[in-house]
């Protein structure tokens, strides 16, 4: 049902069901535990900042989450070069409240991204609707960062993004959109150029969380709602490899898979088949946040250790960084001078993911770091531009 890859040292059991991470990534990374780089602060935010991106000319923007505790952030904002937050783009876009149109404004916004045309991306979740409803104002952006100018805003009809999806993160390559879905797990692609979606591999188990892999992090705290379940969260890393034929993702909670990007958009081929086009790439722990880098190494945000791996196309693992600083890294970014930047929201710390009577453990101010990468890993990856041609050469 699945391809084996020499990629990895982890197998499939026979049953179907999957090692535990813990054995995998923790033994295999341990041992090159002391190759950690020097982290430097770039940021400290009252807000909680799980995303960050840079533009070609250093302008940095974060973004900010109205996760529980935090509902008055303005959702994205540009951080000047005092420490100070400019909210972005500006205007009734960053002033949303409950009972607010939430077409033009920034709801639930749950990551962003800065491509190689400068443009800025966002993904907003919209108005929490539940388990068996359609988030209103759930919805992919794209800004232009010189003007906060609107470039696009898509909306996903239900026949995509049903009843109890959640757009989690992107990522692009010239035509399409690549998105992962980790309200019910499914990866969605659409055609930035026609405007057409698809809802991809939505039964697949590569795109569910398995109750049996449970999100254990610091000092060994389940991720829990207030309920004490577990909280479930399915298709969401994702990552495209420098060539743009593989599509990576995984849920929270592991394994790491990858599919082939042609096979994804060919509407000829069935979902039986497509499955025949997943690889079995890593058998991760959870992950918190992921990057990629122009020579295919995938640097992994573990979720239960404060550290950042690097897992190489020939298999390898290393630790880049590990850091009591380090709980819970998200969306991470590569500058243009081979920089790692990382957002740390520490997540797994808030009240609301600490089951009933959770009480929070977050340090503040929260704080983004960067990391000089070694000689031996690549530089960031090009994406080419979508919106035409990037923003330095159609701007004055």
């Amino acid at each position: 049902m699945f391809n084996r890859r020499s990629f990895c040292q982890a197998t499939v059991l026979a049953s179907g069901a999957l090692a535990l991470a813990s054995s995998q990534l923790a033994n295999a990374a341990a041992v090159l535990a002391t190759r950690g780089q020097t982290l430097t602060e770039v940021a400290s935010l009252d807000w909680l900042c799980n995303a960050v991106a840079l533009t070609s000319t250093g302008r940095m923007f974060v973004g900010l989450p109205r996760w529980p505790g935090f509902e008055k952030t303005p959702s994205i904002a540009e951080v000047l070069a005092d420490g100070s937050l400019k909210p972005f783009p500006g205007g009734d876009w960053n002033h949303w409240s409950p009972g607010k149109s939430a077409s033009r404004a920034l709801v639930k916004i749950n990551t962003i991204h800065i491509f190689d045309d400068d443009t800025l991306w966002a993904i907003d979740q919209g108005v929490d609707a539940g388990p068996n409803g359609i988030n209103d104002g759930q919805k992919i952006l794209q800004f232009d960062t010189r003007t906060g100018k609107l470039l696009r805003s898509i909306v996903l009809p239900p026949s995509v993004l049903p009843a109890g999806a959640n757009l989690n993160d992107l990522r692009l390559d010239s035509e399409h959109a690549y998105l992962t879905d980790s309200g019910l797990g499914a990866i969605i692609i659409v055609n930035l150029k026609t405007g057409v979606a698809l809802r991809r591999l939505a039964d697949h188990q590569s795109t569910k969380m398995s109750p049996e892999r449970r999100p254990i992090g610091e000092g060994g705290q389940p991720l829990l709602k207030s309920d004490g379940s577990d909280l479930q969260v399915h298709a969401d890393p994702i990552e495209i490899s420098p060539d743009g034929q593989w599509l990576y993702y995984q849920a929270l909670t592991g394994p790491l898979w990858r599919v082939s990007t042609a096979a994804l958009r060919d509407i000829q081929v069935t979902e039986k088949k497509l499955a025949e086009h997943i690889e079995f790439v890593y058998d991760t722990g959870a992950l918190t946040g992921t990057a990629i880098d122009s020579a295919g190494n995938l640097y992994l945000g573990e979720y239960d250790k404060p550290r950042i791996t690097v897992l190489a196309p020939d298999g390898s693992l290393n630790v880049l960084a590990q850091d009591p600083r380090l709980w819970n890294p998200d969306a991470m970014v590569i500058s243009d001078q081979r920089e790692l930047y990382i957002p740390v929201p520490q997540s797994a710390r808030m009240a609301s993911n600490r089951g009933p009577g959770g009480v929070s453990a977050l340090q503040v101010p929260f704080k983004i770091y960067k990391l000089a990468l070694p000689a031996s890993l690549g530089a960031r990856e090009v994406v080419p531009a979508v919106a035409g041609k990037p923003l330095q050469g159609v701007l004055s």
